[in-house]
């Protein structure tokens, strides 16, 4: 265990997978693709119905560096300990919990390669990076920059976006814009673990044809967030890594980081093996899962951190300490079901505690979760190892351990 800085950095269709998943974290909860019916329209704004975070509870105090009680930190790492030996799946987790009282960090089990888990090991967190690329579009919003509701077509110029599809319909997974993960894409991602791609080959691979924007229909496909990556490089002119860092990891270590412009810094955690069917990452020691996969994932999947780092941003960014507050409300406000901007509203209320907002993820031998309970002010972070697993009931646990 170690103390948290008080500065921080800062489900899929195939393979990648790097979807967030849609439901409640409960333990019921599987890992499928997101495809839900919306309850209202998809371009509802940051003051409809589907507000789930209000103004009122930002900004979130500065997070605390302490260290929490020995006996609440045993009770964390017990859990942690519990839900490794207790899981089918899942060879080892790191995890995090952020709070205005003190902060904690642990690990349990090994990584993809048997060596031992460290708090500190650097992973993929997979689809967790939209919240990264959503929070740097409303930093542009908030400068004038961008329209949210201003046709995607006029910044970025890609074929992809012929049906004028807006910003805010990207954001939201309402935008009809087709999945780039295909077999097609399977095959050549895993032929050459070295490669490293750019988001224009890789949406090439995006051949079907795209739907009408503004469904109601959500479909989830990263197809989205690359498209919004490219956005934020013309509007910025800076690679996204170097927008992003500008923008919102100012003045902050490199715990945190977009591969493979930026590489991890050891100790990185080896991919544990694949779903069924799929093929495995080949770990190099250099980039999680491997280069080929986390250039593929681009801005909508392709960051690494270590579980305190990722924490520490959830914490910041969903308590209104990164954006002002009605950009983060803007994010949290559901456009489709249980989706909002680069935001999962992951249960509508945990127990008397209220709502749970953040992201899942999962990519070739990680699967991974952040979850804010702004009512608690808390963090959670849980990175794990392996094909899937209850991850989202491993967050749940650690938040009623720190309770006590």
């Amino acid at each position: 265990m170690r103390k948290v800085a008080p500065r921080f950095l800062l489900c899929a269709t195939a393979l990648i997978a790097l979807a967030g998943c849609s439901g409640s974290i409960t333990p019921s909860v599987g890992d499928g693709p997101v495809a839900a019916t919306a309850a209202s329209s998809p371009q509802t704004s940051a003051t409809s119905t589907g507000q789930v975070l209000s103004a009122q509870q930002l900004p979130f105090p500065a997070p605390s560096g302490s260290e929490l009680p020995a006996a609440r930190q045993q009770a964390l790492q017990d859990s942690l300990d519990r839900a490794v030996r207790d899981s089918t799946q899942l060879v080892g987790v790191t995890a995090a919990v952020v709070s205005a009282s003190g902060s904690w960090t642990g690990a349990a089990g090994v990584d993809g390669a048997g060596a031992r888990l460290v708090p500190e090991a650097m992973m993929a967190i997979a689809s967790i990076t939209k919240t990264v690329t959503a929070a740097e579009i409303l930093f542009l919003e908030q400068s004038g920059l961008v329209n949210l509701d201003a046709p995607a077509s006029s910044y970025l110029d890609n074929p992809a976006l012929r049906r004028n599809p807006t910003v805010r319909q990207l954001l939201s997974h309402t935008s009809g814009v087709p999945e780039y993960i295909t077999p097609a894409l399977i095959d050549d991602a895993t032929a050459d673990p070295t490669r490293s791609w750019t988001a224009p080959q890789v949406l090439s691979y995006a051949t079907d044809p795209p739907g009408d924007p503004g469904s109601p229909v959500m479909n989830y496909s990263n197809s989205n967030y690359l498209l919004l990556g490219l956005l934020i490089e013309k509007i910025t002119g800076l690679r996204y890594d170097q927008a992003v860092r500008r923008d919102l990891f100012a003045g902050d270590t490199n715990r945190m980081v977009m591969q493979d412009a930026e590489p991890p810094v050891p100790p990185l955690a080896a991919a544990g093996r694949s779903p069924d069917g799929l093929p495995d990452a080949v770990p190099d020691g250099l980039f999680v899962p491997d280069r080929s996969l986390a250039t593929v994932a681009g801005a909508a999947g392709g960051i690494a951190a270590d579980a305190a780092t990722l924490a520490g941003w959830g914490y910041l960014l969903y308590g209104g300490r990164i954006l002002p507050p009605a950009r983060t409300v803007e994010l949290a406000t559901e456009v489709a079901p249980d989706y909002g901007l680069g935001t999962e509203i992951l249960e509508h209320s945990w127990g008397p505690r209220g709502v749970v907002i953040g992201h899942r993820g999962r990519t070739s031998g990680f699967v991974t979760v952040l979850a804010v309970t702004p009512a608690e002010r808390l963090s959670v972070v849980v990175l794990g190892v392996g094909p899937g697993g209850p991850i989202d009931l491993i967050a749940h646990e650690l938040a009623a351990a720190l309770r006590g």
